[in-house]
């Protein structure tokens, strides 16, 4: 799942530009709805105003989740999906699948 490059905080107008650290979301029965990602700044204040609007609607079964994300970038992955060559700096050299690709072209 791609997510937003920053922070879901907004206030008067103003976008917060900080790189987002939390998921929060909202689970309802069996159900999970997204409701923002947001930075270790607004991290607070979201879920305060989460509990508060939860209380005051006094639904059962809802309740807000958050989870710090956990960033997984690779190489591979960019280069698998864009069908170019695996440069040679990500090559295993013990491979000889990756090392033996070329001569076999």
């Amino acid at each position: 799942m791609s997510l937003p490059k920053r922070c879901s905080y907004q206030e008067s107008y103003l976008n917060c530009t900080l790189p987002p650290s939390y998921i929060i979301s909202i689970q309802e029965g069996e159900g999970e709805f997204l409701l923002g990602v947001f930075c270790e700044s607004h991290k607070r204040k979201m879920e305060m105003a989460l509990a508060s609007e939860l209380r005051g609607e006094n639904i059962p079964g809802r309740c807000a989740k958050i989870e710090k994300l956990r960033f997984v970038s690779t190489e591979c992955v960019r280069t698998c999906v864009t069908n170019q060559p695996i440069p040679d700096k990500y090559k295993n050299v013990n491979d000889s699948r990756l090392s033996n690709e070329g001569e076999n072209s």
